[in-house]
C-alpha cells in the first residue's frame, strides 16, 4: 500500500472539512433564499392577478357611470321623439369611448329606436336579458362564449364582447334602456394599463374566466376553453395566491389568481383572474442565484484548500524531521532527536522521544535478563506438562479398559447367566402344574417370584444394552396419562399395602402422543425407587400443572437426597447409601433407564429432595406433545393365544432349556422335537421332518448362528418355516442382528407365557404368507 505524507494527510483533512462546511452553508443560505425568491416571484404574479381583477371591476363601473351620465349629457329624454338627432348624440359618444363596439336606446316597448351607425334600428329586443333587466337597473351581463368564441366582425375586431344597459327615465316615467356592448380592446386597454413598462420584461400570460370555468380571452389559442386546474377551484373559493401547476398544454406554469369582488355598487361578475408565466422563465433569478452560490462555494474551497496546503507544510516539517529520527533508530543507527523549532507540541515531542529512547536502552538491559530467566523457567514447566500428559494418557487408557472389561462382564452375565436362569423359569412353570398341596403351591409361587426378581434384573440389564445398541425406536401414539396411572396404581398399591405403607394417586384427564411402554416403564421405575427407600408414611403418584406446564409428580416420604446426589443417582449401577427394602433389591439402573427412556421421549425427570423430609421425582410433560381430543382406541384382537397340536421343534446348545422348553410345550398338547447341535436337526430334516414353527437359540456355537441355519433349512426344504429366535447374548452386536433380521425374537430368560403369546403370532403371520403365494397364482390362472 502506497504511503502517503502527512501533509498531505493535513492538508486533505482542512480541505474536506472546509468543503463540507462551505456546502453546509451554502445549501442553508441557498436553500432559505431560493424558497424567499420562489415565494416572492410567485406573490407578485398573485398581486398582479388581484389588481387585474381590481382594474376590471373598476373600468367596469366607469363604463356603467358613462353610460348614467350620457342619458343626462345627451338628453335622450328630450330627443326620443328625434332618432336622427339622438343618433348622432350617440355616435358622439362613441367616438369618445372607442371601447364601446354599439350603442343604442330601446323604447319602453322592447324597440330600438336609435343606435350607433343605425345597427338593428327597428328590431325588437324585448325578450332579452339585457333589456328586461336593464329597465330597472344598471346591467353587466357576462361574455356570451360559444363554440367559435364571441362574434366577430369582418375586420376579425370582436363586436360583441359585453352588453350594458341602464334605465333612462324621465322625472318618474321609465322611457326606455340605454344599451352598449363593450369590445374585447376593452380588456386588452385594462391589461395593457395594468403590466405597464412591466410589459416586455414580465412574459406573462393574462386570462379571465367566466364563473363557469370558461376562457372568456386570453392566448388566441384558448379562448372558449374550459378550464379546471387547481388554483381556479382556490380563486372561486374566494382564495388570492399563486401556485406552481401543470397546465393542459403539459408545460408547467407559476399561476396568480385572484377573483372578481365588484366595486362600489358594481357587484361584479366573479370573474376569475389567471396571470400565469412559464415556471422555467418565472424561476430564472433562482437559478442564477443557485449557480452563483456553487461557483462561489468551489472558488471558497479552493482557497481553504490551498491554504490548508500551506499550513499543512508547516505543521508536517518538524513531525517529519523526528520521523526520519525514528526510522534510523528502528534500523538500529544511534540517533540523537533533533531540536526542532515551529510549536510548542513539536518541542515537547522531541524531548519526549530522547527521553524515551533513553529509558528503552535501561529497559532492553533489564528484559535481556529477565528473557533468560523466563527461558529456564518455560523449559521446567513444559517438561512437568510432558509428565502429566504422560499420567493423562495412562489414565484415559486404563478407563478405557475398565469400560471394555465392564462390557465383557454384562455380555458374560446377560449370556451365561440367563441360560440356567431361563430354564429354572421353565422347570417352576411345569412344577406349578404338577402340584396341588397349599404348601408345595406356596413354594413354588415363591420360587417363581424369586425368579421373576431375578428376570427383572436381566431386563435392565438388557434396556441398557438396547439403549446402547439405540435399537428402542419410541413407536407414539396417543395415551390417556388416566389410564397409565391406574395401571401403575393397581399393582403398587397391593404392594404398599403389605409393606404397611400408603400409597395414593391422583390422575388428570390428559391425553398424550407418546411410547405408553416405554412412558409406563418410566413411572413404573419411578415409583418401585421411592418403595424401595421407604420404611413408613407412604408414596404419591400425582398428575398435576404448575407454573403452566403439565408434570407427573412421585412423591415419597422416605430419607431423601442430599445435594450432591440428586445427579449422581441417575447413573449407571448407582446405589443410595440408604438401605432398599429387600436383601438384594435392584442394580441401581431402574433410575439411569427412566432418565434415557425420558430423554427419548422428549421429556425432562426433575429431583427435589430435602435430607430426612422426602424426595419429588417430576417427570416434565412436553406441551407439543399434548393433544385435545383422544382419538378412538383399536379394539383389541380376542384371538387365544395360546398354541396346541402343534410340530415344533427346539434347538438349544444347552441341555436344560432343551429340556424344559419342551417339557413345558408337551404339556401345553404339542408335539416337540428337541436337539443340541444343528447337524441333528439338519439330518432330521433330511429324513422327511416337517414342522409348523422353530424355536431356536441365536449363538448355537457352532458354525453358524440360529438365523442362519433357518434360513438355510427353509431354502434346502423349499418353504418357508416360521421361526422364533431367543437369545441370552445383550451385547449391542447381538441385538443389532437380531433387529435386522426380520425374525421374530426374545431375550433369555423369556416368560413361558410371552413364548407362547409370540409362538402364536409367529404360526399365524406363517400361514398368512403360505396362503398368499397361492392366491396369486389362482388370480393369474383367471
Amino acid at each position: 500500500m502506497r504511503r502517503v505524507s502527512l501533509k498531505v494527510l493535513i492538508a486533505a483533512a482542512i480541505s474536506v472539512v472546509s468543503l463540507l462546511l462551505t456546502a453546509a452553508v451554502s445549501y442553508v443560505i441557498a436553500h432559505d433564499a431560493v424558497k424567499r425568491l420562489e415565494l416572492q416571484i410567485g406573490r407578485s404574479l398573485a398581486l398582479l392577478a388581484d389588481e387585474m381583477q381590481d382594474k376590471l371591476d373598476r373600468a367596469m363601473f366607469e363604463r356603467l357611470q358613462s353610460l348614467e351620465d350620457m342619458t343626462e349629457i345627451a338628453k335622450i329624454p328630450s330627443k326620443t321623439e328625434t332618432p336622427a338627432s339622438l343618433r348622432a348624440a350617440l355616435e358622439r359618444f362613441q367616438t369618445a369611448y372607442a371601447d364601446y363596439s354599439w350603442i343604442g336606446f330601446v323604447n319602453s316597448e322592447g324597440r330600438i329606436e336609435s343606435s350607433t351607425g343605425g345597427v338593428r334600428e327597428g328590431q325588437n329586443v324585448k325578450d332579452q336579458e339585457w333589456y328586461k333587466k336593464g329597465l330597472d337597473e344598471p346591467y353587466v351581463g357576462d361574455v356570451k362564449v360559444g363554440e367559435s368564441g364571441p362574434e366577430k366582425s369582418s375586420s376579425g375586431r370582436v363586436t360583441d364582447f359585453i352588453d350594458l344597459a341602464v334605465p333612462v327615465f324621465n322625472d318618474d316615467e321609465t322611457l326606455g334602456v340605454l344599451g352598449a356592448t363593450l369590445s374585447a380592446d376593452w380588456a386588452e386597454e385594462v391589461k395593457d394599463t395594468l403590466l405597464g413598462s412591466m410589459k416586455n420584461s414580465i412574459h406573462a400570460d393574462v386570462i379571465v374566466l367566466n364563473d363557469k370555468k370558461q376562457i372568456l380571452f386570453g392566448p388566441d389559442d384558448i379562448p372558449g376553453q374550459k378550464l379546471d386546474l387547481p388554483s381556479i377551484n382556490d380563486a372561486r373559493a374566494g382564495v388570492a395566491s399563486f401556485a406552481v401547476e401543470q397546465w393542459p398544454d403539459g408545460q408547467s406554469y407559476v399561476t396568480g389568481f385572484s377573483k372578481s369582488d365588484g366595486y362600489r355598487s358594481y357587484p361584479g361578475l366573479h370573474w376569475i383572474v389567471l396571470i400565469r408565466e412559464s415556471q422555467t422563465l418565472a424561476f430564472e433569478p433562482v437559478r442564477s442565484l443557485q449557480r452563483n452560490i456553487v461557483l462561489w462555494g468551489i472558488a471558497f474551497s479552493a482557497l481553504a484548500a490551498i491554504l490548508a496546503w500551506m499550513l499543512a507544510g508547516k505543521l508536517s516539517r518538524p513531525l517529519l524531521q523526528l520521523a526520519d529520527a525514528a526510522e534510523g533508530l528502528r534500523r538500529g543507527r544511534q540517533v540523537d532527536f533533533p531540536a526542532v523549532d515551529g510549536y510548542d507540541e513539536a518541542r515537547v515531542l522531541a524531548q519526549s522521544l530522547r527521553s524515551m529512547v533513553a529509558e528503552l536502552g535501561a529497559q532492553r538491559a533489564s528484559l535481556a535478563a529477565a528473557n533468560q530467566t523466563l527461558e529456564s523457567q518455560v523449559r521446567e514447566r513444559t517438561q512437568r506438562l510432558a509428565e502429566q500428559n504422560i499420567g493423562l494418557e495412562r489414565a484415559k487408557a486404563e478407563a478405557e479398559q475398565a469400560t471394555e472389561a465392564k462390557s465383557r462382564f454384562l455380555a458374560a452375565a446377560s449370556h451365561d447367566l440367563r441360560q440356567p436362569l431361563y430354564a429354572l423359569t421353565l422347570f417352576a412353570r411345569a412344577l406349578s402344574r404338577r402340584v396341588q398341596s397349599g404348601e408345595a403351591t406356596t413354594l413354588v409361587a415363591q420360587m417363581e417370584e424369586g425368579l421373576h426378581g431375578l428376570k427383572g434384573m436381566f431386563d435392565a440389564l438388557l434396556n441398557v444394552s438396547r439403549l446402547d445398541a439405540k435399537l428402542i425406536e419410541p413407536t407414539k401414539v396417543a395415551v390417556s396419562v388416566a389410564d397409565v396411572i391406574e395401571r401403575v396404581s393397581v399393582g403398587f398399591k397391593v404392594e404398599a399395602e403389605q409393606n404397611g405403607l400408603k400409597f395414593l394417586s391422583r390422575s388428570q384427564n390428559w391425553t398424550l402422543e407418546t411410547d405408553p411402554a416405554l412412558l409406563e416403564t418410566i413411572i413404573r421405575n419411578l415409583v418401585s425407587n421411592a418403595l424401595k427407600f421407604t420404611h413408613e408414611g407412604g408414596v404419591i403418584l400425582a398428575a398435576r400443572r404448575r407454573n403452566g406446564q403439565r408434570m407427573i409428580d412421585v412423591y415419597d416420604s422416605g430419607p431423601g437426597l442430599s445435594a450432591e446426589q440428586h445427579e449422581k443417582i441417575f447413573e449407571e449401577f448407582s446405589r443410595n447409601d440408604q438401605r432398599a427394602r429387600g436383601a438384594n433389591d435392584g442394580l441401581g439402573l431402574g433410575l439411569s433407564i427412566a432418565r434415557r427412556y425420558a430423554d427419548l421421549l422428549g421429556m425432562r425427570i426433575v429431583v427435589c429432595s430435602r435430607w430426612q423430609k422426602g424426595s419429588r421425582f417430576t417427570i416434565v410433560l412436553p406441551p407439543q406433545r399434548v393433544i385435545e381430543a383422544m382419538p378412538p382406541a383399536v379394539g383389541a384382537s380376542k384371538d387365544e393365544a395360546e398354541i396346541h397340536g402343534f410340530r415344533i421343534l427346539v434347538l438349544d446348545d444347552e441341555e436344560l432349556i432343551v429340556a424344559a422348553l419342551s417339557r413345558d410345550l408337551r404339556d401345553r398338547g404339542n408335539v416337540v422335537y428337541g436337539y443340541q447341535r444343528a447337524a441333528d436337526a439338519e439330518a432330521a430334516f433330511a429324513d422327511g421332518l416337517t414342522i409348523d414353527v422353530a424355536i431356536l437359540d441365536f449363538d448355537l456355537r457352532d458354525r453358524e448362528t440360529g438365523l442362519e441355519f433357518i434360513s438355510r433349512m427353509s431354502h434346502e426344504t423349499g418353504r418357508f418355516i416360521p421361526a422364533l429366535v431367543l437369545s441370552g447374548g445383550t451385547d449391542s452386536v447381538t441385538l443389532a442382528t437380531l433387529a435386522k433380521s426380520g425374525r421374530p425374537w426374545l431375550t433369555k430368560p423369556a416368560d413361558p407365557e410371552l413364548i407362547v403369546a409370540t409362538l402364536h403370532a409367529v404360526i399365524k403371520a406363517g400361514r398368512a404368507a403360505a396362503r398368499q403365494p397361492a392366491a396369486e397364482e389362482h388370480v393369474g390362472s383367471d
